[in-house]
C-alpha cells in the first residue's frame, strides 16, 4: 500500500531524478512523490545533450557493481517498452582510433563510410554486447512519463530555494519559487539530484557552519562544460552501430573526439571540455562557436564523404552541458541521512546516462526499504 505518510521531493529533472522518481513509482509502497525542475523543460542539461554512451565493466571498484546493475536495467527495459524505437537504445561495437592527416595511412579501417586515408591504427575495446547507447533526453521523458502515469507530480521552472527544517534538523518542507510566487512545500524526505548544481544548491541552502557533515562532499559537486555536435550523414546513410575513442590530428590542430553514432544516420561527437563557470539555470547554459566549429572540423576529417556539413551533410546541433564533478570523492556520492531525511544522487561524470537506472533503482531502496540491496554502493556512500 502507498505510505501516505511521506512526500518525497526530488530536485532536478535530469535523468537521475527522473530514474528515481521511476523506479519509486513501480514500488506499491510508493509514498507521494513530486519532482521539481527549475528550467523549462525536463532534461535540459546534460541529460538531454550527452552522448548517451553505455559501458558494462569499464568502471572502477567503487562503481563496478552500480554500473552492472544499471547497464542490465537499460537492457530489460529496452526490450520491454521498445527502447530502440523510443530513445535509440542499441548494442554497439566501441573502437580506439588514431588519425593524422599528415601521414601516410597505415591502416584501412573494416567500417566501409569511414576515411580510408587518415588512419594510423584502429582497435576494438567494447562490443560483443558489453557496450551499448542511448538517445538520453527521449530515455528521460520516457521516464517521466511513466512516473508521472503512477501518480508522481512534475513542476517545471520551480525553484527550489531552500529547506523548512524542524529544531532537531528534520526536512519538514522545501521552499520553493514558482511564478514569482515563494512557497513551502511540505516534505518529509528531498533528494537533490540537480547534477551540476548540487554544490551551488546546497550550499545556498546551508551557510557553511551549519552544513551537515555528511552535505560537505557533495557540497563540492561543480561542473566542467563539454561541447557537442549532432550531424546528419549526407545522403541519409544508414551508418554501422560504431562507437569510436580517438586520437586526431589534422592540419595544424589537434584534438580527442568521442564519436557516438545513432540510428537514422546520426552522428553525434563530443569534446572541447573548458572550465566556463555554471550558470544559473541550464536554460542559460551557452557554447564557444570555435569549438563546436572545431567538432565538424573532426567529423569531416573522420567522414568526409558523409559527415562534412559542406558536403551535403546537416548540422542538426551545435551545443554544450556540464559534467557533474565531485573534486573531493572522484566517484557519484549516493545517499544521505534517514533521520533529517536529506539524500544526495549527484557527481556522476561523463557515467550519468550509463549509471542513471541503477541509480534510480538503489535510491528508491534507500528510501523505501532503509538500504540498498540491488548493487553495492557502500564506497559511495557520503
Amino acid at each position: 500500500m502507498p505510505d501516505q505518510s511521506r512526500h518525497v521531493v526530488i530536485v532536478g529533472g535530469g535523468i537521475i531524478g527522473a530514474s528515481i522518481a521511476y523506479f519509486m513509482s513501480r514500488r506499491s509502497d510508493c509514498p507521494k512523490v513530486t519532482l521539481l525542475e527549475s528550467s523549462k523543460t525536463l532534461a535540459p542539461g546534460a541529460s538531454g545533450k550527452a552522448g548517451g554512451f553505455l559501458a558494462l565493466d569499464w568502471h572502477g571498484t567503487s562503481t563496478a557493481s552500480l554500473a552492472a546493475l544499471s547497464f542490465e536495467l537499460h537492457r530489460e527495459l529496452a526490450e520491454k517498452e521498445n527502447g530502440a524505437e523510443r530513445w535509440g537504445y542499441r548494442f554497439v561495437e566501441t573502437h580506439q582510433l588514431s588519425l593524422d592527416t599528415s601521414r601516410k595511412a597505415r591502416h584501412r579501417p573494416k567500417i566501409d563510410w569511414l576515411n580510408p586515408d587518415v588512419f594510423i591504427s584502429t582497435s576494438l575495446i567494447g562490443g560483443g554486447g558489453s557496450t551499448a547507447q542511448v538517445t538520453p533526453g527521449p530515455l528521460t521523458e520516457f521516464l517521466c512519463e511513466r512516473a508521472q502515469e503512477a501518480g508522481v507530480q512534475i513542476h517545471l521552472q520551480t525553484k527550489a530555494t531552500g529547506l523548512d527544517l524542524t529544531e532537531d534538523g528534520k526536512v519538514r518542507g522545501v521552499k520553493i519559487q514558482q511564478a514569482g510566487e515563494d512557497k513551502v512545500l511540505p516534505a518529509t524526505d528531498v533528494i537533490v539530484a540537480a547534477g551540476p548544481w548540487t554544490g551551488k544548491l546546497l550550499k545556498s541552502w546551508f551557510p557553511s557552519d551549519k552544513m551537515p557533515q555528511f552535505l560537505r562532499s557533495a557540497s563540492m559537486i561543480e561542473g566542467s562544460r563539454s561541447h557537442s555536435v549532432l550531424v546528419q550523414a549526407a545522403k541519409k546513410h544508414q551508418l554501422s552501430a560504431d562507437c569510436f575513442f580517438s586520437e586526431m590530428r589534422y592540419g595544424s590542430s589537434a584534438g580527442a573526439p568521442e564519436f557516438y553514432i545513432r540510428p537514422k544516420g546520426r552522428a553525434y561527437v563530443s569534446g572541447g571540455s573548458d572550465d566556463a563557470p555554471v550558470p544559473e539555470l541550464a536554460d542559460d547554459v551557452t557554447f564557444d562557436p570555435r569549438r563546436t566549429a572545431e567538432l565538424q572540423k573532426q567529423l569531416a576529417v573522420l567522414s568526409p564523404e558523409y559527415l562534412d556539413v559542406n558536403r551535403g551533410a546537416e548540422l542538426l546541433a551545435e551545443q554544450a552541458c556540464y559534467l557533474p564533478i565531485s573534486p573531493r570523492t572522484a566517484a557519484p556520492i549516493l545517499g544521505g541521512s534517514a533521520e533529517q531525511g536529506i539524500y544526495v544522487a549527484a557527481g556522476h561524470a561523463v557515467w550519468g546516462i550509463s549509471n542513471s537506472l541503477g541509480t534510480g533503482k538503489v535510491m528508491s531502496e534507500l528510501l523505501l526499504d532503509g538500504k540498498a540491496h540491488s548493487a553495492n554502493i557502500q564506497q559511495l556512500r557520503p
